[in-house]
Protein backbone atom coordinates (compact mmCIF):
# COMPACT_ATOMS: atom_id res chain seq x y z
CA UNK A 1 0.00 0.00 0.00
CA UNK A 2 2.74 2.47 1.44
CA UNK A 3 4.90 1.64 -2.45
CA UNK A 4 1.38 2.73 -4.46
CA UNK A 5 1.21 5.94 -2.64
CA UNK A 6 4.68 6.70 -3.37
CA UNK A 7 4.73 5.62 -7.05
CA UNK A 8 1.12 7.92 -7.11
CA UNK A 9 2.96 10.94 -5.31
CA UNK A 10 6.24 10.33 -8.17
CA UNK A 11 3.55 10.48 -10.69
CA UNK A 12 1.58 13.32 -9.45
CA UNK A 13 5.08 15.32 -8.94
CA UNK A 14 6.04 14.78 -12.81
CA UNK A 15 2.98 15.78 -13.96
CA UNK A 16 3.04 18.59 -11.79
CA UNK A 17 6.50 19.67 -13.34
CA UNK A 18 4.80 19.26 -17.05
CA UNK A 19 2.23 21.62 -15.74
CA UNK A 20 5.32 24.17 -14.58
CA UNK A 21 6.66 23.12 -18.09
CA UNK A 22 3.56 24.13 -20.33
CA UNK A 23 3.07 27.36 -18.19
CA UNK A 24 6.73 28.36 -18.69
CA UNK A 25 6.08 28.29 -22.07
CA UNK A 26 2.93 30.04 -22.38
CA UNK A 27 4.71 33.28 -20.35
CA UNK A 28 7.62 33.34 -23.15
CA UNK A 29 5.02 33.11 -25.74
CA UNK A 30 2.66 35.85 -24.64
CA UNK A 31 6.10 37.81 -23.94
CA UNK A 32 6.97 37.62 -27.69
CA UNK A 33 3.39 38.82 -28.73
CA UNK A 34 5.52 42.45 -27.51
CA UNK A 35 2.40 44.21 -26.43
CA UNK A 36 0.57 44.88 -23.64
CA UNK A 37 -1.59 42.66 -24.22
CA UNK A 38 0.81 40.21 -24.58
CA UNK A 39 2.34 41.21 -21.40
CA UNK A 40 -0.55 41.10 -19.00
CA UNK A 41 -1.39 37.30 -20.27
CA UNK A 42 2.56 36.77 -19.57
CA UNK A 43 2.10 38.59 -16.13
CA UNK A 44 -1.06 36.29 -15.06
CA UNK A 45 1.13 33.77 -16.05
CA UNK A 46 3.84 34.49 -14.17
CA UNK A 47 1.25 34.29 -10.84
CA UNK A 48 -0.27 31.43 -11.77
CA UNK A 49 3.16 29.46 -12.79
CA UNK A 50 4.35 30.85 -9.21
CA UNK A 51 1.16 29.68 -7.56
CA UNK A 52 1.87 26.15 -8.62
CA UNK A 53 5.59 26.10 -8.05
CA UNK A 54 4.23 26.68 -4.72
CA UNK A 55 1.02 24.25 -4.76
CA UNK A 56 -1.01 26.45 -4.37
CA UNK A 57 -4.68 25.16 -4.02
CA UNK A 58 -5.54 28.74 -5.60
CA UNK A 59 -2.99 28.25 -8.11
CA UNK A 60 -4.25 25.14 -9.60
CA UNK A 61 -7.89 26.36 -9.79
CA UNK A 62 -7.17 29.66 -11.71
CA UNK A 63 -4.45 27.64 -13.97
CA UNK A 64 -7.72 25.52 -14.89
CA UNK A 65 -9.52 29.06 -15.39
CA UNK A 66 -6.48 30.41 -17.46
CA UNK A 67 -6.62 27.00 -19.80
CA UNK A 68 -10.57 27.33 -20.41
CA UNK A 69 -9.69 31.12 -21.14
CA UNK A 70 -7.02 30.42 -23.85
CA UNK A 71 -9.21 27.39 -25.00
CA UNK A 72 -12.13 29.61 -25.94
CA UNK A 73 -9.63 32.53 -27.40
CA UNK A 74 -8.19 29.52 -29.61
CA UNK A 75 -11.86 28.07 -30.50
CA UNK A 76 -13.86 31.89 -31.30
CA UNK A 77 -10.50 32.47 -32.95
CA UNK A 78 -9.73 35.98 -31.39
CA UNK A 79 -6.32 34.60 -30.52
CA UNK A 80 -3.34 31.93 -31.44
CA UNK A 81 -4.19 31.88 -34.95
CA UNK A 82 -1.05 30.26 -36.25
CA UNK A 83 -1.06 27.84 -33.31
CA UNK A 84 -4.53 27.55 -32.94
CA UNK A 85 -5.01 23.66 -32.61
CA UNK A 86 -1.92 23.28 -30.23
CA UNK A 87 -3.56 26.07 -28.10
CA UNK A 88 -7.03 24.07 -27.93
CA UNK A 89 -5.30 20.79 -27.54
CA UNK A 90 -3.03 22.26 -24.52
CA UNK A 91 -5.81 24.04 -23.16
CA UNK A 92 -8.14 20.76 -23.20
CA UNK A 93 -4.99 18.67 -21.53
CA UNK A 94 -4.17 21.44 -19.08
CA UNK A 95 -8.07 22.06 -17.46
CA UNK A 96 -7.87 18.00 -16.81
CA UNK A 97 -4.26 18.33 -15.35
CA UNK A 98 -4.97 21.12 -13.03
CA UNK A 99 -7.99 19.87 -11.69
CA UNK A 100 -6.07 16.59 -10.98
CA UNK A 101 -3.27 18.39 -9.32
CA UNK A 102 -5.70 20.93 -7.24
CA UNK A 103 -7.20 17.31 -5.88
CA UNK A 104 -4.49 15.72 -4.59
CA UNK A 105 -1.20 18.46 -4.40
CA UNK A 106 -3.38 21.56 -3.38
CA UNK A 107 -5.69 19.39 -0.81
CA UNK A 108 -2.31 17.56 0.88
CA UNK A 109 -0.88 21.41 1.16
CA UNK A 110 -3.88 22.45 2.38
CA UNK A 111 -4.32 19.55 5.04
CA UNK A 112 -0.92 19.79 5.97
CA UNK A 113 -1.06 23.37 6.59
CA UNK A 114 -4.47 22.98 9.09
CA UNK A 115 -1.86 20.39 11.32
CA UNK A 116 0.31 22.72 11.69
CA UNK A 117 -1.43 25.35 12.65
CA UNK A 118 -3.87 23.35 15.24
CA UNK A 119 -0.01 22.00 16.43
CA UNK A 120 1.61 25.50 16.60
Amino acid sequence: MVLMMAKVTVVTKILNVLLQLILLISLMGFVSFANVYGFFWAAVTGVILFGVNRQQRWAYFACAAWALACYQLAKQGYEFESVKRWVMLLGFLVIGLAIYLHETLGKKAATNNARESDQG
